[in-house]
């Protein structure tokens, strides 16, 4: 592509995200000058870096519309300390942010953040002693085994794995060309992206990446405190971020101190992403985030888009962003959809707190902290759960009957191995997949998603879903070929009256049978003007939520 075609996208580009600037705080406009001069080298195809081509060739892959469920892992660097899921940015705040800090939004700042700083000095000692860095050498993923991990997910029920290639610490996991600061050469010495490419491929589900590093407050995590403490004994010692022979790792520090972007890395962001879709061949790539970096993240979606394009022009890859955006799949982060979606969406959540396993020490406040962390409960053995089976599977029931899937993060040991309190709740994930999974999996939305008085939006605060409640008077629906396939989100009562307002005779007038999806036994009914009416069984079979079989002569 030549420079005058670039310069063209360019100004399309600055007018046509307008709002999206007044988000990233304008460094969009200090990334994508430099663009101009840039070789992006993107695949060839029918798809082009415009906001304009990208929407119009837009398709979500049907094996994603029929997925419905995942899983991923956040697992690396952060998962040595445990205690908070962004320690290595919160480790270096000696003290609350000073006024002139706290405006800039981007910093993504959190109360009580300095505990983590209190924390590690007792632990581990002074930032200017002991940094993020020195967690790397005693990661050594001694247990670690995709293969076994693949094929347990695949048995519980998951359609798609995905693994993290980069938290928001800068650490490549994997064997990254344009990334020093990597698994492969630190740490654990292992390519855990390609392992678990493979573990996916032998087991046979599809293969997700997600990266967590973007333009707006992630590659500059280390860089939202202040160069030192500035009382007590450690007063005016530089934090180990400040000595150049880390930048690779803690990034350039700007002179504004909210760390607006210098150009090359927009361009090193590019360049490795772009390894990671050539290299590792992702069918699902997550940002945690906005569309990153400008026009560079156009490009890398034009790119991975005519990579994963079929010869026939089917498109084969999902890339999630946390804005609705055309041409792309939304995801929402630990919260739900209130109505029915017209193009699939996803749901990332976590089943533990603080995303990375956080042991026993957790930094918990009121505010619930990092996707609810106040949330944390005791699971059956000694590690915390954020969200149980029960609340796991009501959720993926919500999310499906509003044409959603979810992928569902459980955070690994630091060795690698899985923490029993999670494998436990998985299980009982996957038994009521097996007696339910028909209702779930390959599945499309109803004309309408349910029935009830639930509504995502009567929480207020984010990454609520670990606060949502469903009861007996909440319905949802799936369907397909000639099923519809009716939730109660509670039990009702043995042999009580499962009121249906949506399948009443006016809109539906085939009815051949009704059924308990769970033991297959036959149910009654009766149906009117008012919806159809089920009679209980005398006793529920399995639980959490319970599934009926509608069968028509004709859909």
């Amino acid at each position: 592509m030549n420079i005058k075609t670039l310069l063209s996208i360019l100004l399309c580009f600055t007018l046509a995200t307008a709002q999206a600037q007044q988000e990233d705080f304008g460094q969009d406009t200090l990334i994508n000058p430099s663009a101009a001069t840039f070789n992006f080298n993107i695949a060839p195809g029918p798809i082009k870096p415009t906001e304009e081509s990208i929407a119009a060739h837009y398709q979500c892959p049907e094996w994603f519309r029929n997925a419905k469920f995942g899983i991923y892992m956040h697992w690396g660097i952060n998962s040595i300390p445990g205690y908070d899921g962004h320690y290595g940015r919160w480790m270096y705040w000696y003290q609350e942010p000073d006024s002139s800090l706290r405006k800039y939004p981007i910093l993504g700042y959190k109360a009580l953040a300095p505990k983590v700083y209190q924390y590690h000095l007792k632990k581990y000692g002074h930032p200017s002693k002991f940094g993020y860095k020195d967690f790397i050498p005693m990661w050594k993923a001694g247990k670690f085994n995709a293969d076994s991990l693949a094929a347990f997910y695949k048995e519980i029920g998951a359609r798609f794995i995905g693994v993290m290639a980069v938290h928001h610490d800068n650490f490549d996991l994997y064997d990254s060309s344009h990334q020093p600061w990597n698994s492969v050469n630190m740490g654990p010495k292992l390519d855990i992206v390609g392992a678990w490419q493979k573990a996916c491929k032998k087991a046979g589900v599809h293969f997700a990446i997600s990266s967590h590093l973007s333009n707006y407050c992630h590659e500059h995590m280390f860089y939202q405190g202040s160069n030192a403490d500035p009382e007590g004994p450690y007063a005016g010692i530089p934090y180990d971020y400040m000595n150049p022979a880390y930048e690779g790792l803690y990034g350039k520090r700007t002179p504004d101190r909210i760390m607006r972007l210098e150009p090359e890395f927009a361009q090193s962001w590019y360049l490795r992403t772009k390894e990671l879709i050539d290299k590792y061949e992702p069918e699902l790539l997550y940002f945690d985030g906005p569309l990153p970096n400008g026009i560079y993240g156009q490009q890398l979606a034009a790119h991975f888009y005519n990579k994963n394009l079929s010869q026939k022009g089917v498109q084969k890859g999902v890339l999630t962003i946390k804005r609705e955006r055309a041409g792309y799949t939304l995801d929402r982060e630990c919260s739900g959809e209130d109505d029915l979606q017209k193009n699939p969406f996803l749901v990332d959540t976590t089943i533990n707190p603080g995303w990375f396993y956080m042991g026993n020490s957790l930094n918990i406040n009121d505010e619930g902290g990092d996707a609810g962390m106040s949330s944390a409960v005791q699971g059956e053995a000694k590690d915390k759960l954020r969200m149980t089976a029960g609340q796991i599977v009501d959720n993926l029931i919500d999310i499906v009957s509003k044409n959603g899937n979810m992928m569902l993060n459980v955070g690994l040991r630091p060795d690698g191995s899985l923490p029993e309190t999670f494998r436990n709740e998985l299980m009982k994930i996957g038994n009521w997949l097996k007696l339910n999974g028909e209702a779930i999996y390959d599945t499309h939305p109803f004309t309408v998603y349910g029935e009830g008085n639930f509504s995502a939006k009567a929480h207020q605060q984010q990454y609520a879903d670990y606060l949502y409640a469903f009861t007996a008077k909440d319905i949802r629906f799936t369907t397909k070929k000639n099923t519809i396939y009716v939730f109660a989100m509670d039990w009702p009562g043995n042999e009580a009256i499962l009121k249906i307002r949506h399948l009443n005779s006016k809109k539906i007038q085939n009815i051949q049978s009704v059924s308990f999806l769970a033991s297959g036994e036959t149910v009654n009914w009766t149906q009117d003007i008012n919806g159809l009416s089920i009679t209980m069984p005398s006793r529920p079979a399995g639980e959490y939520a319970y599934v009926f079989k509608v069968t028509l002569s004709d859909i």
